[in-house]
């Protein structure tokens, strides 16, 4: 390689500089082991304060090591040092918790040893008592407790000495014991008894639990027992003589309500008897009443009860008398009713004339049963609904007059009808509704008159029910002749003339029904001529008879049908059987053919030319149908020209001419033709002079129209004010004046409109006044009702505190405390609402009275109930010989007979507690 290629060499580092580095790197590694001496001095000391000494060990070697590696000498042998004692200390707190481990187990030992001695000491068992005490002493002085020792030799010497006594002391405790276990069940039933109220068997437990006392040589307590004895039968005696009493009121309540039920039964069936007319049975129940009253002690309404039987005794024939009047009374009233229902369902029909007939004899029956007013407003219903029948018919008849007044002008927009009416004289036709009333028509100079009622005079009369009569005149009925023979239609006077109205009255059918008839028409003839073909050329009448005898003969022949007829005489008897073979005998064909054959060609042989001449003749009325269409349209283009010209639309004035002028060039009407196409003419090149003169007369027109309206606007609105003015007239009269206000508030509104501005001002006031006296009314009105409202309710606040009052004084006798203060409450309530203050205040001091003594008989019940448990906890407690506590609690029962104000009671359960304190 040439020097070209050689790689180039590096840098020699200064020998100073590596030194520096080197110093740095030793530096960084101090202070990362100074870091860690200063955490690990922080723990090693936290261990030696919570006394884990092992741990403290290890770390102050790891100390020592780093020290080491520092070269810091002295530190290295501090925390050498520092190690070594910490090993001192563990091994000193070793030895010291086995120590306490021993001392503990030795505590144990004698704590046990402590209580077995006092086990066997309360079982009675002396020597295993001493055994167990002197083995406390042992483990006393090895733990060198020297007071323990003292005290239990001390005790030792006690045991031993006095264990005869001890013994004696023993038994007799035992027996207490047995006495007491025994009377605290008693005491629990006792408790038992009286949670249950049965005072008497609580008597009896105590009095046992009294005399156990006693034996147990404790006098106090057998006087407390008996007091608690004494007292149960105390409170049964007095429960005993209170449910006998209370039974006592409740068989006298029972004797009460039995006889107040027995005396509303006989005064219901005296009413049963006054209503039967039996009038000595009600009298007899009357003195029935009477009696249970005098048991009751109700002498004044058993007087009363007396009198009514002494007054229906002596009155007895008028009140027969009377009582078969109210029968007749009510016999009629009954009636009535029926004939109310009726009449009310002829009203719900609209028959106004049945429900007339209806209400006229219940005003009958009503004068028959003496109620005149009933009869009066019975009759005046009657003319009420003769007045509705007569509207009724009167509407009907416009219906009628209103129906012929169309079909009239319908006829007469046909040219062909009204020139023939025009034609006429004077003709007259009367029209009679059977079920509405008659109208009569008068045609003179082509007019028709209409008029109601029947005139005298006439030309012709169709008579009918209202709606046959439109039947006839709508067309319905195609045959008019029908329609009289069958009685829908009566007719009177000359057929010519009849002829004439009917021509006019009836419409002609409608386009689709003629169209119709005529399709039936040509049907019906074909159906009928293709049967007749049929029947002509296929049923020939020889070849028909002969295909009939020749199925006789071969009935006759091989099949024996004639001898199996014989067989029918079996069935149906000899003479049955020989009319069926004459008969068969008697079937020829030309009989058939005759019977068959001929009726039904003759039949076909009228139908044929009766559906030919419908044909015809309804292909004529198709055509005059299909004329008067054109006439219609032609009828309704000349109206709208007549329009267009009224109101200035000349141009389509003349262009509807023209159409009608063109139809009347088709329907053959030359002069009608020539009259359209004149008026078509005129029109054309005077459209602008035609249509000023028309404005300046649609103005004077308009102008007229105004005035007209004005002036029967004014006339309208003065009789609307007076219609007004008298219906406030009206309403004042009637005490209605809020309605008369408003009713003079429309009529100065409507007088404003009019103009009169003073008799605006009139009603106005009129109105004010109206209101201001329908205000004071009202006032007056609702100081009336509350006063009224106010004395209802001081009476029935009188009623309630009298009631209030009675529960309270029977609540008071019986000592409900609590009853009767809630009642006395309840009372003075009422007499605060009566406004009687004085007596609220004394009711609601004897409420208050009462709350108390409720609240000491609640707090003396609790007291009772705490002292009987307390009695009931020591007794126990003495019973498993914890007399500290049992006197505890007997204390207890002394401070709540101390404040039950019980102090003999309370000084026996301190002498009780003492003597048991003195007990161990």
């Amino acid at each position: 390689m040439s020097d070209e290629e050689k790689p180039p060499e590096k840098p020699e580092i200064p020998k100073e500089q590596l030194e520096q580095e080197k110093k740095k790197e030793l530096e960084a590694k101090r202070k990362e082991l100074e870091e860690n001496r200063k955490k690990l001095i922080a723990k090693a000391e936290g261990l030696e304060a919570s006394k884990q000494y092992a741990e403290a060990i290890q770390t102050y070697d790891q100390l020592a090591r780093i020290s080491e590696e520092l070269n810091e000498k002295d530190r290295v042998k501090i925390f050498e040092e520092k190690a070594k004692d910490m090993r001192k200390l563990d091994t000193e707190l070793r030895k010291s918790a086995e120590i306490e481990s021993q001392k503990d187990q030795f505590e144990m030992q004698k704590d046990k040893a402590i209580e077995e001695g006092e086990v066997f000491l309360q079982e009675g068992k002396f020597n295993e008592a001493i055994n167990k005490f002197k083995e406390v002493i042992q483990v006393a002085e090895k733990l060198g407790d020297k007071d323990i020792v003292e005290e239990y030799k001390t005790r030792v010497q006690e045991i031993s000495s006095q264990k005869s006594e001890l013994i004696r002391k023993f038994e007799q405790e035992k027996k207490v014991k047995k006495l007491e276990v025994e009377r605290r069940g008693i005491l629990r039933k006792a408790e038992e008894a009286v949670a249950n109220e049965d005072y008497l068997v609580a008597s009896e437990q105590y009095e046992q639990a009294s005399a156990l006392s006693e034996v147990m040589g404790q006098p106090e307590r057998a006087e407390i027992f008996m007091s608690r004895s004494k007292e149960m039968l105390e409170i049964f005696e007095d429960i005993k003589k209170r449910e006998e009493e209370e039974h006592a009121r409740a068989e006298m309540e029972k004797m009460r309500i039995d006889l107040e039920d027995s005396r509303a039964k006989v005064l219901s069936n005296a009413e049963i008897f006054l209503e039967k007319g039996q009038f000595s049975k009600a009298a007899a129940s009357y003195e029935q009443a009477a009696k249970y009253s005098l048991d009751l002690g109700e002498k004044e309404v058993a007087t009363g009860f007396t009198a009514q039987a002494r007054d229906i005794r002596e009155k007895e024939p008028e009140l027969k008398k009377e009582f078969q009047e109210e029968k007749r009374r009510k016999k009629r009233r009954k009636e009535r009713a029926k004939l109310i229902k009726l009449a009310d369902k002829f009203l719900e029909k609209e028959e106004y004339l049945e429900a007339s007939d209806m209400f006229i004899r219940c005003a009958e029956k009503s004068k028959d049963a003496g109620e005149r007013d009933a009869a009066k407003e019975f009759q005046q219903r009657a003319d009420e609904c003769r007045v509705k029948e007569k509207e009724k018919r009167d509407e009907l008849l416009d219906r009628v007059a209103k129906a012929l007044r169309a079909v009239i002008t319908l006829r007469l927009m046909e040219p062909e009808i009204a020139s023939d009416v025009f034609s006429w004289e004077e003709l007259t036709c009367v029209i009679k509704a059977w079920d509405v009333g008659a109208a009569v028509i008068t045609f003179k100079e082509g007019e028709a008159t209409i008029t109601r009622g029947e005139a005298a005079k006439f030309d012709a009369k169709i008579e009918g029910t209202s709606e046959s009569l439109m039947k006839y005149c709508s067309g319905r009925y195609h045959h008019s002749r029908w329609a009289r023979y069958f009685g829908w239609i009566r007719t009177t006077g000359n057929n010519n003339e009849l002829k004439k109205f009917e021509k006019v009255l009836k419409l002609p059918p409608l386009e689709r029904e003629v169209e119709k008839l005529y399709n039936f028409s040509a049907i019906s003839f074909a159906a009928c001529s293709g049967l007749l073909a049929i029947w002509i050329l296929f049923l020939q009448p020889l070849v028909a008879i002969q295909f009939i005898e020749s199925v006789k003969m071969l009935l006759a022949g091989e099949t024996g049908f004639i001898h199996a007829l014989g067989g029918i005489d079996s069935l149906l008897g000899p003479d049955t059987g020989n009319l069926i073979r004459s008969l068969y005998d008697f079937i020829q064909g030309w009989l058939v053919i005759l019977i068959i054959y001929l009726p039904g060609m003759f039949i076909l042989l009228a139908f044929i030319p009766y559906y030919l001449f419908k044909r015809v003749r309804f292909e004529g009325v198709k055509k005059e149908k299909t004329k008067e269409k054109k006439r219609v349209i032609r009828r309704a283009i000349v109206a709208q020209a007549e329009k267009a010209y009224k109101s200035g639309r000349f141009i389509d004035a003349s262009r509807l001419w023209q159409k009608a002028a063109l139809l009347s060039v088709e329907l053959a009407d030359e002069d009608r033709a020539a009259e359209y196409a004149v008026r078509a003419h005129a029109l054309k090149g005077k459209t602008a002079e035609l249509k000023k003169q028309w404005k300046i007369e649609q103005k004077k027109e308009l102008e007229a129209k105004m005035k007209k309206e004005l002036e029967a606007r004014r006339g309208t609105l003065e009789a609307e004010r007076k219609k007004i003015l008298q219906e406030a007239v009206t309403a004042e009269d009637d005490g209605r004046l809020l309605d008369a206000s408003r009713h003079y508030k429309l009529a100065s509104q409507l007088s404003l409109e009019i103009g009169e501005k003073e008799k605006a001002r009139e009603y106005s006031e009129k109105s004010k006044e109206s209101k201001r006296r329908e205000g004071d009314l009202r006032r007056r009105s609702k100081v009336e009702k509350d006063r009224i409202r106010a004395a209802e309710r001081i009476d029935q606040f009188q009623g309630q505190l009298k009631e209030a009052l009675e529960i309270a004084e029977v609540a008071v006798g019986e000592e409900r405390w609590i009853d009767a203060s809630k009642y006395y409450e309840i009372a003075a309530k009422y007499a605060t609402e009566m406004g009687e203050t004085d007596r609220a205040k004394a009711f609601k001091g004897k409420a208050d009275e009462y709350g108390k003594r409720a609240t000491i008989a609640d707090k003396k019940e609790k007291l009772e109930s705490d002292r009987r448990q307390a009695i009931i906890d020591a007794e126990a407690a003495a019973a498993d010989g914890n007399y500290k506590q049992a006197a505890k609690l007997y204390l207890e029962a002394a401070r709540l007979s101390q404040e039950m104000g019980e102090k003999e009671i309370a000084e026996g359960f301190k002498a009780t507690a003492a003597e048991l304190q003195t007990r161990k």
